[in-house]
């Protein structure tokens, strides 16, 4: 069995825990921002969470960016908690594959914010 690589634009599942303060925890599904030789060579992947955010007050400004119950995921992908993990010792599976246009949008939130 081959092992998985996590690569850009995936959906997986990854356990978030432990957190502190206002992290986000728990085992929960995220998209993936870091290409594959990023997680060859480092063994890490670079992700944005995905929340329900049902009291999340930013799920109205226009940054929290729906999945449209992409691959039966119902939330908003986050991308203002940007985070990397070891997606080995995390243990991430993978779910699905985001499509471009929504993907697009996260990177447009993620570029304004480290510009």
């Amino acid at each position: 069995m081959t092992e998985y690589i996590p690569e850009k634009q995936d959906v997986v599942w990854l356990n978030f825990n432990p957190s502190s303060g206002k992290e986000i925890g728990k085992r929960r599904p995220a998209l993936v921002l870091s290409n594959k030789e990023y997680s060859k060579v480092t063994n890490l992947v670079l992700v944005c969470p995905i929340t329900h955010a049902k009291k999340n007050h930013l799920r109205m400004t226009g940054l929290l960016i729906p999945t449209t119950e992409v691959l039966g995921i119902d939330g908003f992908i986050n991308p203002l908690q940007i985070h990397t993990f070891d997606y080995k010792a995390r243990k991430i599976d993978k779910i699905g594959e985001l499509d471009d246009s929504t993907f697009f949008d996260v990177i447009r939130i993620v570029n304004d914010i480290i510009e």
